[in-house]
């Protein structure tokens, strides 16, 4: 007997071409402009005007975004979400029986202690710890949203045939995608490329434990390789969606994070917001959660962003710094980077980038591998386990703070984008393995005794 299929639900949301403005319905996905000799990228619009009716503006809607976190609703399923309370300002309309949801975002802003501040001539910063959700990364907030509206496409449309999602990834897309489908395995089936040896062995692990189907692809250009096979696998295989922030819900699910900084400093916009850019999905998120945060009064100012890139794939950095033109862009080669999960040379949201920035004032860093782990290090060692990733973004702050772009009066939020749990083995070849390295905190041994234990420590002093 044949599925009957979920009345169709007046959603209050669209997408919409970067490039020429074509409007697309929801009652299919579609990841870029269809229209001849176009091709842009799609983002999610919303009807605006219903949104202000349903939230109001300013305090008004503060209010109801605070009353969903901060009451009895945050106990129930999905409006626990951390993803899910932004319904009405991010999916207006979503019906809540297509929710796929566990519970990710609400994570924790976290201040770095004041010693560690005054060592690092920081003033008052934060770190927004987006390794505490379910599969460890930022990317479950996005992973979210996209595999709701995947169901609900499902449910709605059954003709469209929809059978699972697919996506390529430097680890953490992979993990988010996996987990997310595994909680649906009865509807969705999940299909993975990985670079071959080039993301860590906790992120390829994850996918595998959550059931999905794994293949790590051997292409010289790393992950940029695997997004141009799974874009091709996926145009010839609409039964599966692709979930890599080429989709626009993706991205739409991310927006949250600007949304909850901005909460969780009761709606006081920081001065700065430092942020690691792999794929650029994330960047685009946040720039368009924090405009429309102010559009709708939730802020009174954007507050100013540093972008951050390794350097071995700092293509956004050298397109800053050759005047952001069309013909500043060139993606580089693939070399390796103990931030793998950032290391991507062509982000398939530059486009994105480029439109929404011009309203920021925004600066682009680029950091070596030393800076990368020097950075993560240093400040590891005030009781927080980061990623490589958010190394990029700290040591971004750190040469803000150098060149005075940030002063030490201002408020920096750094987005730390995954637990550091992830990136075991390149923490421990840098405490134990690495000569000179600036913060190496390696074990000692010592005999079976009390007093063996007793000398080492003396010598430690």
């Amino acid at each position: 007997m044949n599925a009957i299929p979920m009345q169709a639900h007046e959603v209050r949301y669209f997408q919409q071409c970067i490039g020429c403005s074509t409007h697309y319905p929801t009652d299919r996905f579609t990841y870029t402009c269809t229209r001849k000799n176009c091709g842009g990228l799609l983002l999610v619009e919303r009807d605006e005007d219903y949104i202000t009716a349903l939230i109001g503006k300013g305090e008004s809607a503060q209010s109801h975004f605070d009353s969903i976190r901060w009451s009895e609703t945050a106990r129930n399923y999905p409006t626990g979400s951390g993803v899910f309370e932004w319904r009405d300002f991010i999916l207006p309309g979503f019906p809540y029986e297509a929710c796929m949801a566990l519970f990710e975002g609400c994570t924790d802003l976290f201040e770095v202690p004041q010693w560690l501040r005054t060592e690092l001539e920081l003033g008052a910063t934060y770190l927004k710890l987006e390794g505490q959700n379910p599969s460890g990364s930022f990317k479950d907030r996005g992973m979210s949203l996209a595999v709701s509206e995947t169901l609900r496409l499902q449910l709605t449309y059954p003709d469209l045939g929809i059978t699972g999602v697919c996506c390529a990834s430097t680890g953490d897309t992979s993990a988010a995608a996996a987990a997310y489908a595994a909680y649906a395995r009865d509807k969705l089936d999940c299909i993975i490329l990985v670079p071959h040896n080039k993301i860590s062995v906790a992120q390829l692990t994850q996918a595998l434990k959550f059931g999905a189907k794994v293949i790590a692809v051997d292409h010289p250009d790393g992950f940029d390789g695997c997004m141009r096979i799974i874009q091709q696998f996926s145009a010839s295989h609409p039964e599966l969606v692709l979930v890599n922030s080429k989709n626009a819900f993706r991205v739409a699910g991310q927006e949250t994070i600007g949304l909850e900084i901005c909460q969780d400093l009761r709606w006081k916009s920081p001065d700065w917001i430092s942020i690691p850019v792999g794929n650029a999905g994330n960047l685009t998120a946040l720039l368009i959660g924090l405009k429309r945060a102010k559009k709708h009064g939730l802020i009174d100012r954007l507050p100013g962003i540093l972008v951050g890139q390794a350097t071995v794939c700092d293509t956004l950095v050298r397109w800053d710094e050759n005047g952001r033109t069309a013909s500043a862009y060139k993606p580089g080669k693939y070399q390796n980077s103990v931030a793998s999960a950032a290391n991507i040379c062509d982000p398939v949201s530059f486009p994105r980038v480029a439109l929404l920035i011009q309203e920021f004032d925004a600066h682009f860093y680029r950091a070596s591998e030393e800076e990368i782990q020097d950075a993560q290090m240093a400040i590891t060692r005030g009781g927080v386990d980061i990623c490589p990733q958010t190394g990029i973004a700290l040591s971004a702050l750190f040469q803000a703070r150098a060149d005075e772009t940030v002063k030490e009066s201002d408020t920096v939020v750094v987005i730390s984008t995954a637990t550091g749990l992830k990136f075991s083995e390149s923490a421990a070849e840098y405490h134990v393995n690495k000569e000179n390295a600036k913060y190496a905190n390696s074990f000692r041994v010592a005999q079976g005794s009390v007093e063996a234990v007793e000398a080492v420590i003396k010598e430690w002093g």
